[in-house]
């Protein structure tokens, strides 16, 4: 005879198992979508939910002073227009809620292409960002249909994060010498692991891809650098060694 404890186990494991196959599956989310936009003196990275027709959205607008050290907006009023067609639909938010972080709730009246303008007026000046082509979808199915795949085997960094640190980013530009191209960066965008050097190319500024870069001769505080990096590529220049490596 099968022992009283065994049994009752058996039955429990048998409920659990038939449990698991009737629990529904989790409903799919929706991605957000990222925005990266620089005017000389300012780093726009705004982050929504994709718009759908009638239903509110928040837009979040991480506003960044750029130079030698990125540093977040303290004040400053923002505003944002979202136009689809003749339709418009507006938000304002008089300040950051914490330092550099501006939220905007809007809601899409109609399906469609639309245009997201943001205006800054801050005490360092204004600012007019422009975002073209953004999609306003009909409904929860058109937009979870048009998501993209999330790519993988990036480094996350914080904003709020990077704001603490003596970090910024700035885009590389190729030069000819000859039939070969190289560039020049600052050595602080360098991080070694052994005889491998590698630069954080900006993806999103809170997303990092880690690659390797072959070095050649040092000038000053700049290093050449002969493959690796294309025109266009953004890199940390200042805390690269404060980011994780995986």
């Amino acid at each position: 005879m099968r022992p009283r404890g065994v049994f009752t186990a058996s039955f429990v494991l048998m409920i659990a198992s038939a449990a698991d196959a009737q629990a529904p599956a989790a409903a799919p989310q929706l991605i957000a979508v990222t925005h990266t936009a620089y005017s000389k003196t300012t780093e726009l990275f705004a982050e929504w939910r994709p718009l759908i027709a009638g239903q509110a959205t928040r837009l979040t607008a991480h506003l960044t002073h750029t130079g030698d050290h990125f540093k977040p907006y303290v004040d400053g009023k923002v505003t944002l227009t979202l136009s689809v067609e003749a339709d418009t639909a507006n938000a304002t938010v008089d300040g950051p809620e914490r330092p550099g972080v501006f939220r905007l709730n809007v809601t899409p009246a109609k399906a469609g292409t639309g245009r997201i303008a943001i205006d800054v007026v801050a005490s360092a000046g204004a600012e007019h960002f422009v975002i073209n082509n953004v999609p306003v979808y009909p409904t929860m199915q058109a937009a979870l249909a048009a998501q993209r795949t999330v790519e993988t085997g990036l480094i996350s960094y914080a904003k709020e994060r990077s704001w603490e640190e003596d970090f910024s980013t700035a885009p590389v530009g190729g030069v000819f010498q000859g039939a070969a191209r190289m560039f020049m960066v600052p050595s602080s965008a360098i991080v070694r692991d052994g005889a491998i050097a590698y630069v954080y190319v900006q993806r999103t500024p809170e997303r990092f891809e880690l690659r390797e870069v072959r070095t050649r001769r040092t000038i000053g505080d700049a290093i050449e650098i002969i493959s690796g990096l294309r025109d266009g590529d953004r890199i940390v220049v200042r805390g690269a060694d404060k980011l994780p490596r995986k």
